[in-house]
């Protein structure tokens, strides 16, 4: 049972137990968290972090006098940390959903231009606007058949618009179309500074293919024109994805509507590299083929995204001569053509180990008490990456030591993405060795 997180339960705990222990850093960080406000969960939750390191440490420090204090004594003050740690987790979830909703508040023009600015970052704008009485800024962009939105907190500025003329993959005809929404009469409402005529359906679209929120859409132009479009969903509630739009398992999360919003927006550039022959057509199904697998088969929409990452960068960088051999270019003198798989994980190895070398540079550099174990670790890492795994055991312990690896997790999370490269290449030796 969780209980009260606060420096005098866990005392007055103790001192019942007339027992002294060596806990000044986890009395000192019950008392910071008293002393943080719910109005600020940022500071809350740093300092339920700090509580939540402790708690293990004082465990084990109590481990060690076990036979002084007894397996009765040790079992209950044992029991009361936990209890603590189950308040602290409790409230560190609690933290962390008002650190996201108070990020949402930040002043938007201080965020980077990113294409999150038009999937996960507008969803909880858009539920704030549910409320009926928040108004905020709009940005539609139109070319061609294609439209994107962007809704903000604060005026837009017009740097945003490359943002949105990206989105819609814009090479001519762009047309900008400046407004403000609210929620009005069970309606997302636009009101823009332009015509209104044949706006409504394709903002509509736009907010679906980008945020995968499902809404009732209301346009009134500047020439007195009003347009509806989604007046006949029946029951669907605003803000609610649809059904057709959901996963089996409920509504869907911040990485599928980033990782869908991505895939829309890179497939037909996909298609027509590979219509065009692209030098590197067999690298790019390769990466298209590990997104899918990760998205459709196993859910896992964080790897994907990343996958798709790096097929944008594969489409974004130039391409080679024709006359080229894009598989050769990447391979040592030592192998032939039908040994690719090989060569393209020695390439991704090479890359991982440069950026893993690049990364405990910084590190060293920053000369943190934690720096040392970090490059040790990294070290050990750099170790374990097989120069040429030559059978296919070898290359399934590879593939699950990368995805596991709690080292490998933090540089893809704070650094670079090195697991999903590497990923891909072992997925084509295995897919070889297997031939």
């Amino acid at each position: 049972m969780a209980e009260k997180l606060a420096e005098s339960t866990w005392t007055g705990f103790l001192n019942k137990q007339k027992l002294e222990l060596d806990d000044k850093a986890l009395v000192k960080a019950l008392s910071t968290f008293e002393k943080t406000d719910e109005s600020k969960p940022v500071a809350q939750l740093a300092a339920l972090d700090d509580v939540i390191a402790q708690i293990p440490e004082q465990i084990k420090g109590l481990a060690k006098r076990k036979k002084e204090i007894g397996d009765k004594r040790f079992g209950e003050i044992k029991d009361k940390l936990y209890a603590l740690l189950e308040g602290a987790e409790a409230l560190q979830k609690k933290a962390k959903g008002a650190a996201a909703a108070a990020a949402a508040e930040k002043d938007d023009d201080e965020e980077p231009d990113s294409p999150a600015l038009l999937t996960t970052k507008m969803v909880p704008l858009l539920r704030k606007l549910r409320d009926g009485k928040t108004r905020m800024h709009a940005l539609i962009c139109t070319a061609g058949k294609n439209t994107a939105v962007l809704v903000m907190q604060k005026t837009i500025p017009t740097s945003r618009r490359k943002l949105l003329s990206e989105a819609v993959d814009a090479k001519s005809g762009v047309k900008y179309v400046v407004g403000e929404c609210g929620f009005e009469s069970n309606a997302l409402t636009f009101v823009v500074q332009s015509p209104g005529g044949q706006l409504a359906k394709r903002v509509r679209q736009a907010l679906l293919d980008q945020t995968a929120v499902r809404l009732k859409v209301r346009v009134k132009g500047n020439d007195g024109v009003e347009e509806h479009d989604g007046e006949d969903e029946g029951e669907e509630q605003p803000g609610v994805q649809s059904q057709r739009g959901a996963p089996p398992g409920g509504p869907a999360s911040a990485e599928q509507i980033a990782y869908v919003a991505r895939l829309r927006r890179l497939r037909e550039r996909y298609d027509q590299a590979l219509r065009d022959q692209h030098p590197e057509s067999t690298k790019l199904r390769a990466v298209m083929g590990f997104a899918s697998e990760r998205a459709d088969a196993l859910k896992d929409y964080v790897a994907a995204g990343k996958a798709l990452e790096s097929l944008e960068k594969l489409l974004n960088s130039p391409a080679k001569p024709s006359g080229s051999n894009a598989a050769s270019d990447s391979q040592s003198p030592d192998d032939g053509d039908g040994n690719d798989a090989v060569a393209g994980w020695r390439v991704a190895r090479t890359t991982a180990v440069a950026s893993l070398k690049s990364v405990a540079s910084k590190i060293a550099a920053a000369r943190h008490a934690s720096s040392a174990k970090a490059i040790v670790e990294i070290d050990e890492l750099m170790k374990r990456l097989n120069a040429t795994p030559a059978e296919r055991e070898q290359v399934a312990k590879l593939q699950a030591y990368l995805r596991e690896d709690p080292v490998v997790s933090d540089i893809c999370e704070l650094a670079e993405d090195i697991r999903s490269p590497m990923l891909i290449a072992l997925d084509r030796l295995h897919a070889q060795l297997a031939a």
